[in-house]
């Protein structure tokens, strides 16, 4: 009688299963392909390891004119919520740059967060955790050889060809969550960059990965450190060196949140 009750129970969870990787091909595909990389980068490589099949982390790349534009996002959440949210965050992006023709950095994240909050003015409050993104826009003009970033509660990292490294803070709130802060408006930074320094974008996933011999965060410092070492090396080299050191740090850790880190060599 209990094996018979358990068939039902074992097909729903294969279905499910089933579903939630064929929903994995959907969300990877929506994703910028090897050849939209190529087609704008000389170098580069991505990192993107969900946690559970599903991704809340995203990555957006586009061309507008002589600008170029690197996104990547971090929506709380994992698995379906994450991915759906994430969904929802590359669009209004991608609108807002392709569509609506905006390209100041902080005007394109002041519209995503005026979208992605008008998204949910009707859910009821019960149903609603009133959730947010993460992100980081760069905007690399190669005719002055400039990027022009904005962020909410994103940092990006640059290493020269010297191996010194920069990291920028952006705005100190999120896309959304608008009970974090009634009335925002995102800051635009500008760097000088050169041929050959390396730009590195990514989610909060791999600094927050416990392990290590103390069992503690790997941590955004030992990160931009990490990558003021591997930067004069090629880009896939990069992601190979990338890929063991999170593994080595994890050790037999569970992974505990979704990762993504695109490296660009400018």
């Amino acid at each position: 009688m209990l094996a018979e009750l358990k068939k039902p129970q074992e097909a729903d969870l294969t279905t499910y299963i089933e579903s939630l990787n064929y929903a994995q091909i959907i969300q990877r595909g929506l994703l910028p392909k090897k050849r939209h990389f190529k087609r704008l980068f000389e170098d580069y490589f991505v990192i993107y390891k969900p946690l559970n099949i599903l991704s809340g982390d995203f990555y957006w790349i586009g061309k507008k004119d002589h600008l170029t534009y690197v996104a990547v996002g971090d929506c709380t959440g994992h698995g379906v919520p994450g991915a759906l949210l994430s969904v929802l965050a590359s669009s209004i992006l991608e609108y807002s740059i392709m569509n609506k023709g905006l390209n100041k950095t902080n005007k394109i994240l002041q519209e995503v967060d005026k979208k992605f909050i008008e998204s949910f003015s009707g859910a009821k409050e019960e149903f609603f955790n009133n959730d947010w993104v993460d992100i980081a826009l760069v905007c690399i003009d190669n005719k002055e050889n400039k990027i022009y970033f904005s962020s909410a509660n994103r940092k990006i990292c640059i290493v020269n060809t010297k191996a010194e490294i920069d990291v920028l803070a952006g705005s100190p709130y999120p896309i959304g969550g608008w009970q974090v802060e009634q009335h925002r408006k995102f800051e635009s930074r500008s760097y000088a960059f050169k041929k050959g320094d390396c730009l590195y974008i990514g989610s909060d996933g791999f600094q927050d990965q416990i392990g290590g011999p103390k069992n503690k965060k790997y941590s955004s410092k030992r990160l931009h450190e990490l990558f003021g070492t591997i930067g004069e090396k090629g880009m896939s080299e990069q992601e190979s060196l990338l890929e063991n050191e999170f593994m080595d740090w994890k050790g037999a850790n569970d992974q505990i949140d979704d990762v993504c880190i695109v490296g660009i060599r400018l």
